[in-house]
């Protein structure tokens, strides 16, 4: 069978709005930096809408025509936990074990360990906290998750259900996309191994889109990242497995400048940011994606493709589940040793270190090139061997086929 395609124009996309995220999670130690602030970062939460949408149409495109039985459900949920866990589960005891461990030992130095055990949870209120979470309820639940130990949270985040059962955020809070998007990914293997036929996973998937956003206009769920969050990946994911339906099934060819007209529409519905928005912006997602792939040859098709940005494509994964801990680490290492204050922003409650601009930027960009760098590691000593490890899973030859299939077999043998 012929390999499928690579989109390396669209493999970009994660690592660079990866990074967009990691700026923006940097404001910790970057508050004070001349690169943060305004409207793109301030609603760039919006961007994992982006993450959710892809990987429906990458996963719909290549194992559409492999689920076909419940063991082929179950072996590619298996190679997606293979894919996924690893690196959840180490950033998870970074912040679970290794950060109140070196706590700990510092203490135990200073003869300041009176009450504590070594794996007691660690103190987050003065370092960290979510960044977009402004309101009180939100504080409250930050200011639980940080301070107090809750076996729930920690049992939770072992079974990568913390997305969906948690309450608050809690240990790596960005792996909370990845535990919604790993039980999207069972909905997605149960569908496609339910309904055989192409026009059923369609009206399937779009009952689904339909009914996740319902969900969230119920509920008043604005940009939501636990318990309601599964709806919000789901919505975002099916639109991704949609379009994959779409590009199949129509082949257009598009000039480049909707490309540029699609991006345009993003940024309009990431500058007005309310509720409308989070369930269209999802859709200007669509109309890059497809603009990219119906346009011929061109300048931002090829600027995409190069090799370094592909790169980074390559390794989003792990730019996104280490810069927390990244950021944290410098924050604590520049309050403790260096002896620089943690201040609160007026406006919003967040915590962040008191610096001058220069050195704010300095440890901003400072944290995304550690976070790139042990992405990079990651991908090839963590991430790789055990994906490695997955079970292949072939493509389902086609009834029409099967007899032909069988007997250039029986040909060759002869």
């Amino acid at each position: 069978m012929a390999s499928k395609e690579k989109f390396l124009f669209l493999e970009p996309l994660r690592g660079i709005f990866a990074l967009v995220v990691v700026f923006v999670h940097g404001d910790v130690v970057g508050h004070t930096s001349f690169l943060l602030g305004g409207m793109f970062f301030e609603n760039s939460r919006m961007l994992i809408d982006l993450f959710f949408q892809l990987s429906g149409f990458v996963i719909a495109y290549n194992y559409a025509d492999r689920i076909h039985s419940f063991s082929s459900a179950a072996v590619f949920q298996f190679n997606r936990l293979l894919r996924v866990y690893p690196l959840h589960i180490v950033t998870f005891l970074v912040f679970a074990v290794g950060f109140p461990l070196i706590k700990f030992i510092k203490d135990l130095f200073v003869g300041n360990t009176e009450g504590q055990s070594a794996f007691s949870k660690f103190d987050f209120s003065g370092v960290w906290t979510e960044l977009f979470s402004f309101n009180e309820e939100a504080k409250v639940c930050l200011s639980h998750s940080f301070t107090s130990f809750d076996a729930s949270e920690f049992i939770n985040n072992i079974l990568l259900t913390n997305g969906i059962l948690d309450k608050c955020l809690s240990y790596n809070y960005p792996s909370w996309s990845v535990s919604i998007e790993f039980y999207s990914y069972a909905t997605f293997a149960l569908v496609f191994f339910l309904f055989a036929s192409k026009s059923l996973r369609i009206i399937t998937s779009i009952v689904l889109v339909i009914a996740s956003g319902i969900t969230l206009y119920i509920t008043n769920s604005v940009y939501p990242e636990t318990q309601t969050a599964i709806f919000r990946c789901m919505y975002s994911y099916y639109l991704g497995v949609l379009l994959f339906y779409v590009y199949s099934n129509f082949k257009i060819k598009v000039a480049p400048i909707y490309v540029y007209l699609s991006f345009i529409l993003m940024f309009t519905c990431w500058y007005y940011g309310n509720f409308v928005s989070s369930l269209l912006t999802p859709f200007t997602y669509s109309f890059i994606f497809l603009s990219l792939l119906w346009s011929g040859d061109s300048i931002i098709k090829r600027i995409l493709s190069a090799p370094k940005l592909v790169f980074l494509g390559t390794v989003s994964y792990g730019i996104y589940m280490i810069h927390a801990a990244v950021y944290y680490a410098i924050a604590l290492v520049m309050e403790k040793i260096f002896m620089y204050k943690m201040v609160e922003d007026p406006e919003t409650g967040n915590p962040f270190l008191l610096v001058d601009p220069m050195l704010g930027t300095a440890l901003l960009l400072l944290g995304m090139f550690l976070t790139v760098f042990l992405a990079h590691l990651s991908y090839r000593y963590l991430e790789m061997p055990f994906n490695n490890m997955r079970i292949r899973m072939p493509a389902k030859v086609p009834e029409k086929r099967a007899v032909s299939a069988y007997v250039q077999g029986f040909t060759k043998r002869r």
